[in-house]
């Protein structure tokens, strides 16, 4: 047995080592930058603790969770490790004995734990220049970064405290987070001034707990399905709603059903929240209906599942909140029983927590409206959010919050007064202007980068629809999310344990039947080319569908050969084509509020090159039975019998023209628009199950060869739009010739028969 594993024996009674630790700590030991990413529960304490004790001086740990550090503290100080913390709610006198003992410089204290706000005093600095500091960990580090989900100003100053440390003391830095994507992990990088850190990413993989996604919309429904999860599920749990009014009523439905539940919402007085905290902590609680208020610092070994009743608003809080669950190592579940409807409530809150130019100066105008310009600087406001919204004409308290976080963030105003500048009688915080009055042109707030955090958080909603919603495993998703290559590399084809992987699993050696024939998956991605990038998804299932929605039939898209093709599949089996298509990268969509759907080149190549979709048709056809659930498409290899084929719709048009029928008759029999049958025809007759002499019975050479011409001479063979080409003909004095004629004669020039 080494040193290492003695002092985790004998100081911490444990008896080995969580994968990674080691080797974070002899980073941290060897005095190297350390960057650590590792999931919540996954044992980041031990790596700053641990080499605490073997190195000589203070560790300083900077951490924004006031029940984290509380609870760590106690821990060290049990273990005969002394611990301090200083934040707010330690008194004066308290906190000038533990400057006193620092002071000394004697190592009586070994850890001590403080806020980032608490790091610039005057007095906290004089002390602690002078004594030997050993390592600083910065808990909570991708608060630092403002492309990270939970930026907080007081992190900017950590830079600068650590300089000034560093003048006069030689330690190593390590920052810790749960979360973090490669875009904030530089920003850390850069905010901390770490010097070639050391980065490690492990953990993400929480084999014990199983990932089940269930989409369901319906209110009771829903409900229904909290009910059986928490009567086949032992032990406790927390279900997370995404707004109070959820809470309330998730919680007034347990309650109504004789399950002890408790009840945690940011509005909540710190009193009434420390007691239904502590009730859920002693397990007074079978489960604890929160916001995401609810969790920080939490630590209670036996919470069996986690429970998202709505969307969360990115795959980072959504995996902090997943891995409160079984920290004993024991089976436990993240359920997810949102639906896409959620997307909603979570663009809600990003349009809230983004409030334009306009609105922000419009507020700032409302704040200096009583002073002229160069005037206003350390003037107090005493007005509660709700109040500012109302007389500022923004309306809405949450959005006013937003505007003042962003002022506060560009030091124009400071949020909060001191205790002796509030009235008794106010209940609010209070603002304090900064600086003077200005003209709102010369306000210095980068509205660029305002503009992409907003589009950054509208990415991360789309990351968490794309991992709930389209079929893939689940773990290896948010595997390559976090960059987690080491846990990735050792997954395998199939985690085990999310419902896609489990489903998968069971369907064993099943064989797909095609829900779609290969040419649909060609006609939409022949259908993306032409518009490409021009509309979302929902525009390109209404045209497929041969929708008479009116800014279709505006743009003359009725007109293109191509609508209606897929009038008799459903919305639901269209979109579902689509998502296939992206998720095997045929098809992308772009980011922000509304996203546009684009072909990719692998796409483009795929339209002439038809061995790609063929080889690829199975994990397609895979993707829309787990993505539909219906299991009925589905045909046992053992039982020949049980074989259903899903009718072809151009097939059952190939049939009836067979039998003689005329096109109208055709269109009455199946119900369908005439102008899908012709589709039907020229993609008949393109897949060559219908000749030159089939088609020609609806059109004549005459005919074909004025298309042609116009085509090459007028348009130099170029053909995007079916319109651009009618009118030319029709220009010629040519009002004879059909949109389906021109179909036929772009068909038969495709296949060089013309």
């Amino acid at each position: 047995m080494n040193d290492l594993e003695k002092i985790l024996q004998l100081k911490f009674g444990l008896s080995s080592f969580r994968e990674g630790q080691r080797e974070i700590i002899d980073s941290v030991l060897n005095k190297k930058d350390t960057l650590v990413f590792m999931p919540t529960g996954g044992g980041k304490s031990l790596t700053y603790q641990l080499p605490g004790v073997v190195l000589d001086g203070l560790v300083i740990v900077v951490s924004p969770l006031i029940s984290l550090m509380k609870d760590q503290v106690d821990k060290l100080n049990n273990l005969g490790l002394r611990a301090e913390l200083i934040n707010s709610t330690i008194d004066n006198y308290d906190k000038q004995i533990i400057l006193n003992d620092i002071s000394k410089n004697d190592g009586s204290i070994k850890f001590l734990y403080i806020a980032p706000e608490r790091l610039n005093s005057d007095e906290f600095l004089r002390i602690i220049e002078r004594v030997k500091i050993s390592l600083v960990a910065i808990d909570e580090a991708h608060c630092i970064s403002q492309w990270g989900h939970d930026f907080r100003p007081s992190y900017m100053k950590l830079k600068g405290f650590l300089e000034r440390l560093k003048l006069n003391n030689d330690f190593p830095i390590i920052a810790l987070t749960a979360t973090a994507t490669q875009k904030v992990r530089a920003d850390i990088t850069l905010r901390l001034g770490l010097v070639n850190p050391a980065i490690f990413t492990t953990g993400f993989d929480r084999k014990n707990i199983s990932l089940i996604v269930r989409e369901i919309s319906k209110k009771e429904e829903k409900l229904e399905k909290v009910s059986e999860i928490l009567e086949k599920t032992p032990g406790s749990g927390i279900i997370y709603c995404s707004s109070r009014k959820n809470v309330k009523e998730v919680y007034d439905y347990l309650i109504g059903n004789g399950v002890s539940a408790g009840i945690y919402t940011g509005e909540m007085t710190g009193d009434n929240r420390e007691i239904e905290q502590n009730n859920f902590m002693d397990s007074n609680y079978k489960v604890i209906v929160a916001t995401n208020a609810f969790g920080m610092g939490i630590d209670k070994s036996d919470i069996r599942f986690v429970i998202h009743y709505n969307l969360p608003g990115s795959i980072e809080n959504y995996y902090q909140e997943v891995g409160r669950a079984g920290r004993d190592g024991k089976n436990s579940y993240g359920v997810v029983i949102a639906s896409f409807a959620d997307t909603k409530i979570q663009e809600f809150f990003i349009e809230n927590s983004y409030p334009t130019k306009q609105e922000i100066v419009d507020f700032y105008n409302y704040l200096y409206r009583d002073f002229s310009t160069g005037e206003g600087a350390g003037a107090k406001i005493l007005k509660t959010y709700f109040v500012m919204a109302s007389e500022s004409g923004i309306v809405n308290d949450l959005k006013v919050g937003a505007i003042i976080r962003v002022l506060e963030k560009y030091n124009i105003i400071k949020r909060g007064l001191d205790d002796f500048e509030t009235p008794s009688d106010f209940r609010g915080r209070g603002i304090i202007l900064l600086q003077a009055k200005q003209n709102p042109a010369s306000i210095k707030i980068d509205w660029s980068h305002q503009e992409a955090l907003k589009a950054e958080s509208y990415y991360k909603l789309e990351q968490i629809k794309k991992l709930l919603f389209y079929p893939s495993c689940r773990k290896k998703f948010i595997l390559n999310y976090f960059a987690d290559e080491e846990d990735l590399k050792k997954i395998g084809d199939n985690c085990g344990s999310c419902d896609f992987c489990i489903e998968k699993k069971n369907l064993g050696k099943q064989e797909v039947i095609d829900i779609v024939k290969i040419s649909v998956f060609g006609l939409i991605l022949e259908t993306v080319k032409k518009f490409d990038t021009k509309f979302g998804i929902q525009t390109f299932v209404k045209f497929l569908r041969g929708s008479n929605d009116k800014k279709l039939l505006e743009w003359n898209m009725d007109n293109d050969q191509n609508y209606g093709a897929l009038s008799d599949l459903t919305p639901e089996l269209i979109q579902a084509v689509i998502e296939a298509l992206m998720s095997l990268e045929y098809l992308y969509k772009s980011d922000g509020k509304f996203p546009l759907l684009g072909i990719t080149e692998t796409g483009r190549l795929a339209i002439t090159k038809d061995f790609l979709l063929k080889n690829d048709n199975e994990e397609l056809q895979t993707y829309l039975k787990i993505r539909l659930g219906t299991k009925s498409l589905y045909k046992k290899e053992s039982n020949p019998k049980e074989k259903k084929e899903k009718v072809d719709t151009y097939e059952e048009t190939y049939k009836l023209l067979k039998l003689g029928n005329s096109l109208d008759d055709i269109s009455k029999l199946r119900e369908l628009k005439l102008i899908t049958i012709e589709s039907h025809i020229v993609l008949l007759y393109s897949e060559s199950k219908l000749g030159l002499s089939d088609i020609m019975k609806y059109t004549s050479f005459s005919k074909l060869k004025i298309v042609k011409d116009v085509i090459n001479k007028e348009l130099n063979g170029i053909v995007s739009e079916l319109k651009p080409i009618k009118e030319k003909i029709e220009n010629l004095g040519n009002k004879d010739i059909s949109y389906f004629d021109i179909k036929l004669a772009i068909a038969m020039i495709d296949k060089k028969d013309l």
